[in-house]
């Protein structure tokens, strides 16, 4: 997968992303000299994330992919409300990062993905989990309700199945497929 296209999933999802877990401490890692705007901007979101109270360590940026672990998995102490407060202050770096223009296939490539993922969340056992909305740009967005629980063991057992299936998504463990 082309870096754009994973840069555009991550930016996409990234709703998504920070509701999954993730045990990996923070670090203070810092953007190397003539990082990208959307390297600055996941960086800025992670440490808001971080002040407003949830464990979410600094993305790692290697060979064009972007690896990011969520906070607030099971065993976190993080409850859906404090991750909705955090995502509420930090939401002006999240609107920060932006994907970069897919073509016509990408886009595709995307939306495929999305509802793939979409599929698979609902057939290892999340029966209610909603396909995604697309904006013009290709963009999705996946609502993720207090209905559907992400702290639950079933709903994290679905993510880490489903992992593959969403380019840019995170499993439940923060690790990119």
């Amino acid at each position: 997968m082309t870096s754009r296209l994973l840069l555009a999933a991550l930016a996409a999802t990234a709703s998504f992303v920070v509701a999954c877990g993730g045990d990996e401490k923070p670090t203070s890692q810092s953007p190397a000299g003539g990082a990208d705007k959307n390297q600055q901007a996941l960086l800025d979101y992670a440490r808001c994330m971080r002040e407003n109270g949830i464990d979410m360590p600094d993305p790692k940026f290697e060979g064009g992919r972007v690896t990011m672990r969520a906070g607030g998995g099971p065993g976190s102490g993080t409850t859906p409300e404090q991750m909705r407060k955090a995502q509420q202050a930090c939401a002006k770096y999240q609107e920060a990062i932006k994907p970069p223009e897919l073509d016509d296939e990408e886009r595709a490539e995307m939306k495929q993905a999305a509802l793939a993922n979409a599929r698979c969340m609902r057939e290892h056992g999340v029966p209610d989990f909603p396909d995604p909305t697309f904006d013009s740009s290709g963009g999705a967005q996946i609502r993720i309700t207090k209905e559907l629980d992400p702290e639950n063991p079933s709903f994290q057992k679905a993510m880490k199945a489903c992992a593959k299936t969403m380019p840019g998504a995170l499993a439940a463990g923060g690790t990119k497929p």
